[in-house]
């Protein structure tokens, strides 16, 4: 731990699967981050957003380009949040057999870009797999140092 005063850059990883291959993806982008502190989206207080320099969003697609529920709700909550100064970033899995594959990430990605300091997206079919693993340290490489 960071002694009390000490100049940390802390990083919320916040990310809602149903199926496993998103919360996969959040557990190796932490993996990429070491300062990174993961969370459930039903499991992160907002509350605590301003002791953050960082978050970055994790959701699935639902049907045709929707978010969730969860999803939904932490998207409604943040578009209320004074967040500009905030910087974020958006991952996600979903099938390209879909006409809006990763709708959801679009989702977050275009509100993020107008409400906070949006440096980077994601999109991964289904579940990741080692091909992808240069697109996830790039992803990652943006909240570095």
């Amino acid at each position: 731990m960071p002694a009390m005063g000490s100049m940390s850059y802390r990083i919320a990883i916040v990310y809602h699967s149903a199926g496993g291959n998103t919360k996969a993806l959040a557990e190796a982008i932490a993996s990429q981050l070491p300062e990174a502190e993961i969370y459930r989206m039903s499991e992160f207080d907002l509350r605590t957003l301003p002791d953050y320099d960082a978050l970055i969003v994790g959701t699935y697609t639902w049907g045709n380009g929707e978010l969730p529920a969860k999803s939904a709700a932490l998207y409604e909550e943040l578009e209320q949040l004074p967040i500009a100064s905030l910087k974020t970033g958006v991952f996600g899995t979903g099938e390209t057999n879909y006409n809006h594959f990763c709708g959801a990430v679009d989702h977050f990605r275009d509100m993020l870009f107008a409400k906070s300091q949006l440096l980077v997206t994601l999109k991964i079919e289904q579940m990741y797999q080692d091909s992808d693993l240069s697109r996830l340290q790039k992803f990652a490489s943006f909240f570095q140092g």
